[in-house]
């Protein structure tokens, strides 16, 4: 009876447990978003970095696509379009996010905060379970280390990049399924967990594997009481090797309805891209990393690059400090775990190993992503050496020598921070080391640092614990773990909410006008670059997925699923492009806008916002042959658009070079400066180079350099400024400068590093008149939809004639695509192809082209997500397979097993 109320009593604190590590950390969550006036706590909301750019426009996009019955596999919402499977897991696959359905357009902000806040608070209870079971222990201590872990510096520092949230959700719930496995040999619990996080987020679920795999060997030898050797542990615990290879493989198989097209759709992006320097046995730090177990060490402005965010509360570093010191610990489990701390650690260090652990690619900004992983280790090492009582079994000088180390290596941490990485940029300088030198901390931090570990120190080495003790330390480790995540926001520049509200309300409406989010037979696409949305964002926004945000098919993009061959296509027809995960609308020309079938171009700073464009001639259109031949080249969109045009059967001079009348060149003047940006990065001196140029035919105007060194933020036209709207220096695009008539005479001038690169700069204005009739005669042959065409099954009727056999569509010639012609299925042929040099020479696909025969044709094209099919069948085969063992191993075994234990009792 005695013994049934003591575990009466354990319940009954577990579950109080639990509820204080949820709400803990939902309360602390809450103070800081009502100081930093978050709404709904203010008017601030988290739309900055890749919350403002990316999250929400895409979560906004599923909650409109779901809500008004539109949710399709493909959308051209996607730059030029693009299979979404891919952007979903890699994005939004989180049962957090069905929140979103609760809230309006405009609210989606408030609902953003909230899915934060729960995701972080469920970090804390789930870090509870898991030290709940697996040390078989409860108590209110344990809540010092559940609010560490949902409120440690990885989570402080990339809180906004919520996909990442739920794998630390998952994660001791993976652990404690391998503790039950190793120890009861019932792998349910692991095999669930793991694909709940694999599916959740891939990306990560594929770093919970490598930890998985580690962490599982780590468990079978920390079953031996002595060193044993490796042989013997396999032979001993083999049914656990056993049921672990089979648990991982069922994961594995049940995740494949998500892993099979996300693979597909991801080796279509410039992801794929191979760099020696990756992986190479290179360190990435040095003992300055030391400095990262101390508060406020790291902060947003040092996001792009910085030191692995060790951060998890002074009191938990003090604690694994005592767990090598303490004499409770034997010698071979002090090994074991240095170890695995030391493998884990390696991951980080390492470039090899590092790029291995983040599916072998460098992150591109937001770096060390598994260092979660060893913040887990950390945390249930400093539990183990909470669970010896340290105070009352660790003598005076051992008390000493464990605060004399963690002082030790804070000190050396923040002197290396103040040195290394000097040196290191010195000796082999980088961007990225650049960047690494002004993320480390200021050296006055290691004052906080010292008194709260000497703090610390005096409160675990005290011989009694008493609830006031505990609430104290308690205490203490809440204000610096909030104060932490308050100083990680340093730098932020936040959205403003009502501004977000009266701008989306006013795009929606500007939109509506063109029916633009309705599902319309006639598909085109908008250029909407000055969209009233950019006036709620602080900080800089390039409108890269307001096509997403509002649900219109558009032709820019930004996101780590962004498909290649559209982007480089694009990019080599003259349009913005900084890096493989971005395409912008900035750099259009009247033909491009034609070849990717843009009907509207919007301003909603315009008296009239809606302009429709004379240029449009359908989603396709009937072209020459040679068309679909055509090979363009990098860095050369001038020469490939008079390509196009004669491909086109465009007269000659359609796109008329100018005549160069005289270009000067003078070194940059004070006030020629003040020209410049302050964020451009073209880095040395600068130089004026104006051209005197005579226009040869009336129209738009363009220019192109195919040299890098451009300073665009400083460009004008006869003195007035025509600097781009995105930040474009350094970059090569097709730059607008107006409208002119045929024999102006303009000044075209600009600041640049390398003056003799401007000598190759072309210069040619778009007869209008010429390509009017062009565009007439593209018309005559357009694609006609029929009213049952939706966005993954196009139907049309097209005119096929001698001169122009083959229908171009602006979608990009993507796997997944399939066409017939009069009900014959016939092979789709690439129209045009295009060409990437940097950053690695590959031809690619352009865009679809159907063979037409004389006459009528009726072409059908139908989209099924690569993989899809495939990847449904081996998970619900796995399914199948798991529920069947699950219910023969773990509950039929188990019982099979009670019933004979009983009738072995009656018997005696």
């Amino acid at each position: 009876m005695k013994q049934q109320r003591h575990t009466l009593a354990a319940l009954r604190v577990s579950r109080w447990v639990y509820g204080g590590a949820f709400f803990i950390p939902f309360i602390i969550l809450c103070l800081i978003f009502w100081h930093l006036k978050i709404t709904p706590f203010g008017p601030r909301n988290l739309l900055f970095s890749d919350m403002g750019t990316q999250y929400a426009p895409i979560l906004e996009n599923l909650r409109a696509t779901i809500l008004h019955g539109q949710f399709h596999l493909f959308s051209f919402s996607l730059g030029s379009g693009s299979g979404i499977i891919p952007l979903l897991t890699y994005y939004v696959i989180s049962p957090f996010n069905l929140l979103i359905f609760l809230f309006s357009a405009t609210k989606l902000p408030i609902a953003i905060t909230w899915i934060i806040i729960l995701k972080i608070s469920t970090i804390g209870l789930t870090m509870a379970i898991f030290m709940r079971h697996a040390f078989l222990k409860s108590g209110w201590s344990m809540l010092l280390f559940t609010t560490a872990f949902s409120l440690c510096g990885f989570v402080s520092m990339y809180f906004y990049d919520m996909m990442w949230l739920d794998s630390l959700i998952w994660l001791p719930l993976v652990a404690l399924g391998l503790h039950r496995l190793v120890s009861l040999h019932r792998y349910g619990l692991y095999t669930v967990s793991l694909t709940a996080t694999i599916i959740s987020n891939y990306y990560m679920g594929y770093m919970t594997c490598l930890f998985s795999v580690m962490y599982f060997i780590y468990l079978i030898v920390e079953h031996q009481p002595t060193a044993t050797p490796f042989k013997t542990v396999w032979h001993m615990h083999w049914p656990a090797i056993r049921q672990f290879t089979i648990g991982s493989l069922l994961a594995g198989g049940m995740s494949m309805i998500v892993l099979i097209p996300t693979a597909k759709g991801m080796l279509l992006t410039g992801k794929s891209n191979f760099f020696l320097n990756n992986y190479l046995p290179t360190p990435m730090f040095g003992p300055e990393v030391l400095a990262q177990f101390g508060p406020g060490t790291s902060n947003y402005m040092s996001h792009l690059y910085h030191a692995p965010s060790l951060f998890m509360g002074t009191l938990m570093f003090l604690l694994l400090i005592v767990y090598f010191v303490s004499p409770q610990i034997h010698a071979v489990e002090k090994k074991r775990t240095m170890w695995l701390l030391i493998v884990m650690g390696l991951g980080l260090f390492i470039t090899l190993f590092n790029t291995a652990w983040h599916m072998f690619q460098q992150p591109a900004g937001f770096p060390y992503r598994n260092v979660y992983f060893f913040t887990f280790l950390a945390l249930t090492t400093a539990y183990r050496a909470w669970q010896t009582h340290p105070s009352q079994s660790m003598n005076d000088p051992q008390k000493v020598l464990a605060f004399v180390w963690g002082a030790g290596l804070l000190i050396i941490g923040f002197l290396s921070a103040q040195v290394i990485p000097v040196v290191w940029d010195h000796l082999l300088p980088s961007y990225n080391h650049d960047l690494y030198i002004m993320s480390q901390p200021n050296f006055h931090l290691l004052w906080p640092a010292l008194g709260l570990l000497l703090l610390n120190t005096m409160l675990v080495f005290i011989s009694e614990w008493r609830p006031v003790r505990l609430g104290l330390l308690g205490l203490l480790i809440s204000v610096e773990l909030g104060g932490n995540f308050l100083l990680a926001t340093r730098g932020m520049e936040w959205g403003n909410q009502p501004k977000f509200e009266k701008a989306f309300d006013k795009d929606t409406k500007i939109l509506d006008k063109i029916t633009a989010s309705k599902s319309k037979p006639n598909l085109h696409r908008i250029d909407y670059s000055h969209s009233a949305i950019g006036e709620a964002y602080d900080g800089v926004y390039n409108h890269y997925n307001d096509p997403v945000m509002y649900n219109y098919a558009g032709i820019s993009s930004y996101s780590s699923t962004l498909v290649e061959q559209a982007r480089v296509f694009q990019h080599d027809l003259g349009y913005f492009s900084p890096n493989v995960r971005r395409i912008s609308s900035q750099g259009y020309s009247h033909l491009t806008d034609t070849l990717m079938g843009v009907k509207y171009r919007l301003n909603a700073s315009n008296a009239e916002p809606v302009n429709l464009l004379d240029s449009y001639a359908g989603i396709g259109f009937a072209v020459p042959k040679k068309l679909g031949k055509l090979q363009l080249d990098d860095q050369a969109a001038m020469i490939n658009q008079q390509r196009i045009l004669a491909a086109l059967g465009a007269k000659k001079n359609t796109l008329s070079p100018v005549d160069v009348l005289k270009v000067t060149t003078h070194r940059a003047t004070e006030k020629d400066m003040k020209r410049v940006s302050k964020s451009t990065e073209i880095p040395g001196q600068r130089f004026v180079q104006t051209f005197k140029i005579r226009v040869t035919a009336t129209g738009l105007l363009h220019a192109y350099s195919p040299a890098n060194a451009i300073v665009y933020s400083s460009l004008a036209v006869n003195g007035r400024s025509v600097k781009p709207m995105i930040k474009a220096d350094g970059y090569r695009y097709l730059i607008k400068l107006g409208q002119f008539t045929k024999g102006d005479v303009i000044k075209v001038s600009y600041l640049t590093q390398q003056p003799l690169g401007g000598y190759t700069n072309q210069f040619a204005s778009l007869n209008q008149k010429r390509y009017i009739k062009l565009v007439d005669s593209l018309k005559q042959q357009r694609l006609k939809l029929r009213a049952n065409s939706g966005v993954t099954w196009l139907s049309g009727d097209v005119t096929g004639t001698k001169q122009r056999s083959l229908l171009y569509l602006s979608i990009p010639d993507t796997p997944g695509w399939t066409a017939t012609v009069n009900g014959k299925p016939v092979a789709i042929k690439s129209a045009m192809h295009a060409q990437s040099l940097i950053p690695v020479r590959q031809n690619y696909k352009g865009m679809i082209g159907v063979p037409l025969q004389q006459g009528k044709n009726h072409v059908v094209l139908s989209y099924t997500t690569p993989g899809l099919k495939l990847g449904m069948v081996i998970s619900l085969a796995s399914f199948a397979v798991f529920i069947l063992l699950w219910f023969t191993v773990e509950w039929q075994r188990p019982l099979r097993k009670r019933e004979r234990d009983l009738k072995e009792e009656r018997h005696f």
